[in-house]
């Protein structure tokens, strides 16, 4: 949007080349040079990206490899290697200008890596960034937030580089704090002189993640999208869709929470919940058995071996309606030429009727039926639980080619507005 892939590959090597690596506070370096580059340019004409104020602190290489790590005619592995050697108290760049003046560059300030020891970095940080990127002739916009990255370690990719292969390569990342962005840019097939204009305008509100491991599998992971908004020009076909169901714009937010326990080999994936402001929200929890840590550590042929072990235990399935299902239900309406309250008796009968005929006729599916039945004639909430009725099941037992026989090992239940917004 902002950028090209060809300004992309001279930053991205520059990028890897100082953030490189954690040590802890006080290693004493092999060598301890001191490396200063008052402007940098890399590639030519409107792919330029030219780094302003670039410092190594306390590094073990020389200024000639310092040059060769940055210099983009350098070999690949040349550059892998020294990337995997590079220790540093700090590497930083005071300013990245992508782009070219007569473009409209964008100008990100503040990078500084701290405590960099061969492919592992204590703490990456970027101040922002901003610009008015030109963009099919016409001008754009971009913003982003401070962004922090916590305990990087990626010497197994760079080792991985190295010796061939980064299959068993596993790059981690404790923690990322992004106060999000801000992002307009012209919509092609939208006239610039329509009303309102032709500008899509796209920002988001924040982004938080977070994974703490044991012996180097991850047993707790957390996410958070924080009000990703989207405004497209009134104009527009999905613009003037949005407007007859009711949205001026899409804001959406997201929240993951996922733990593994070692001992009892169980995941369990407590929240991963999709909301909409003005919309409802749709939520997911799920508990997995006889999880082998290599699933989530070890080689890709070791983890797909793990996959084959792995038992369903039990899963549930929380829908939220704050408005969507109603606006949806009335532009349907509308379609067909009825009113909205008679469209939802109708839909409601039918799923009443022929819910217990896909879930196989379980006596469990009247039950079912009657719940779905009641939240769509009054779409307020529902949940949908199922669990094995004897247990976890192995996935590996399952005939997928017979569904039906899956539905009877399968206990599922289902109950409608009466559930508070999670």
């Amino acid at each position: 949007m902002i950028t090209s892939p060809r300004q992309m590959r001279f930053a991205i090597p520059f990028l890897l080349g100082v953030g490189l690596a954690v040590t802890p506070a006080g290693l004493a370096f092999a060598q301890s040079n001191n490396v200063r580059i008052d402007s940098l340019k890399l590639g030519k004409g409107d792919d330029v990206v030219e780094l302003k104020g670039v410092d190594f602190a306390g590094t073990n290489l020389s200024s000639e490899e310092i040059d060769a790590l940055l210099a983009l005619d350098t070999p690949a592995d040349r550059r892998t290697s020294l990337g995997a050697h590079l220790k540093a108290s700090s590497a930083s760049i005071a300013e990245i200008v992508i782009g070219a003046p007569a473009k409209g560059p964008v100008t990100f300030t503040g990078f500084r890596a701290e405590n960099v020891d061969q492919g592992k970095i204590r703490r990456l940080t970027l101040a922002g960034g901003q610009g008015g990127p030109s963009i099919q002739g016409e001008q754009g916009t971009f913003r982003a937030g401070a962004l922090t990255i916590d305990e990087i370690d990626v010497s197994s990719v760079l080792n991985g580089l190295i010796k061939g292969s980064i299959l068993s390569a596993k790059p981690t990342v404790a923690r990322l704090s992004w106060n999000g962005f801000e992002a307009s840019f012209p919509d092609k097939d939208t006239s610039a002189s329509a009303p309102g204009g032709n500008m899509i305008n796209v920002r988001l509100g924040a982004l938080d993640a977070q994974t703490l491991f044991e012996g180097g599998t991850p047993t707790k992971s957390t996410t958070a999208i924080r009000n990703l908004v989207v405004e497209l020009p009134k104009s527009s076909e999905t613009g003037k869709t949005l407007a007859q169901a009711g949205y001026e714009r899409i804001d959406v937010s997201m929240t993951t929470a996922v733990a593994f326990n070692p001992a009892k080999k169980s995941l369990m994936i407590d929240d991963f919940t999709i909301s909409g402001v003005g919309m409802g929200s749709v939520g997911l929890r799920a508990e997995f058995a006889n999880i082998d840590p290599a699933m989530l550590n070890g080689d890709p042929m070791a983890a797909l071996a793990a996959l084959m072990t792995v038992e369903f235990a039990s899963t549930e399935l929380t829908i939220v309606n704050e408005g969507l299902i109603d606006k949806a239900l009335v532009v349907a309406a509308k379609e067909q030429g009825k009113k909205p309250d008679q469209l939802k008796k109708e839909a409601g009968a039918m799923v009443t009727q022929f819910a217990p005929m896909m879930l196989g006729g379980d006596p469990s599916s009247l039950q079912v039926a009657a719940a779905l039945g009641a939240f769509i004639r009054d779409p307020k909430s529902l949940s949908v639980k199922v669990s094995g009725k004897d247990g976890p099941l192995k996935f590996t037992d399952l005939d997928f080619d017979q569904p039906m026989s899956i539905l009877q090992e399968l206990e599922i239940t289902a109950a409608a507005n009466g559930i508070s917004k999670r």
